[in-house]
């Protein structure tokens, strides 16, 4: 399946006859919106049509490879694709759904656009790093950052943290469109923003849906209580996956399918909700 183009952004719509909603997908860090086929296939199956794209400096977009000037391109380029959906897609319950660094993208873009989502879903959103995540890597990039913004370090976090499915790390670490580095200037522009994570989710009113694994080392679970509790929405809701690691679209068959089926029950509860956008 080709992609088609906004702007540099590569952007995909995974369609059906007669869609009943849509999601717009928000893909994390130093990997690329087509790693998530099996939550794409979930949804279409249950009737969600799904646009995706890869962001900036990721995956078959343009852009130097992790690389931002600050943390709104990240924002800049989900707006950009929500105002070709809005421009050019028929009208659809608007579903918003980001994974990790996409998922602090999600919460940041909802809290000014969350009146036009009929609900949001976060899945292990970044906030609070786990211990997968090198401490000392942290302190050596924020030290070098102001001299050194271009510099490549590898990727600070443990890639076996992603799941328990060893086919599934294999399959990321041979996957030529995932980046295996970092650099300096985009690692301080994520961890400046991700403090602010629950001032965003209090401006959020929108039904909102927070995901993740219990046994996740990359993304720690508590942070995820924490922005539960600050979501301004009267609907919410934090999934915990037992013993499940950081990407849980992506873990083993029996607690993947257990999250999907509590994925759809939320969407179709959502779908029929007689509350507007």
């Amino acid at each position: 399946m080709h992609p088609f183009h906004v702007g540099s952004l590569a952007v995909w719509k995974h369609s059906i006859e007669t869609p009943k909603a849509r999601l717009l997908l928000v893909h994390g860090l130093s990997e690329h919106s087509g790693r998530h086929f099996h939550t794409i296939d979930f949804l279409v199956r249950s009737g969600i049509e799904v646009i995706r794209f890869d962001l900036r400096g990721a995956g078959e977009s343009g852009g130097r490879r992790q690389w931002i000037e600050q943390f709104q391109d990240y924002i800049e380029n989900t707006t950009a694709v929500f105002n070709w959906i809005q421009r050019e897609l028929p009208p659809l319950p608007l579903f918003l759904y980001g994974h990790s660094l996409g998922g602090a993208i999600a919460l940041s873009f909802a809290s000014s656009y969350h009146t036009f989502l009929k609900g949001l879903i976060l899945s292990a959103p970044a906030y609070w790093v786990g211990e997968g995540v090198s401490p000392w890597k942290i302190k050596v990039g924020q030290a070098l950052v102001k001299i050194a913004p271009n510099l490549r370090l590898p990727k600070s976090t443990g890639s076996e943290g992603i799941s328990r499915d060893k086919a599934a790390v294999e399959r990321y670490l041979n996957d030529p469109l995932c980046c295996h580095f970092n650099t300096l200037k985009q690692g301080d522009e994520i961890l400046k923003t991700l403090p602010l994570m629950p001032q965003f989710a209090k401006k959020v009113t929108t039904p909102t849906l927070i995901v993740h694994g219990s046994a996740d080392p990359i993304i720690r679970l508590e942070g995820s209580f924490e922005l539960v509790k600050a979501l301004g929405s009267k609907s919410k809701e934090l999934f915990i996956a037992p013993h499940c690691y950081h990407e849980i679209h992506n873990e083993l068959e029996e607690d993947r399918l257990h999250y999907f089926n509590h994925l759809g029950m939320w969407l179709e509860g959502q779908i029929k909700s007689k509350r507007s956008v």
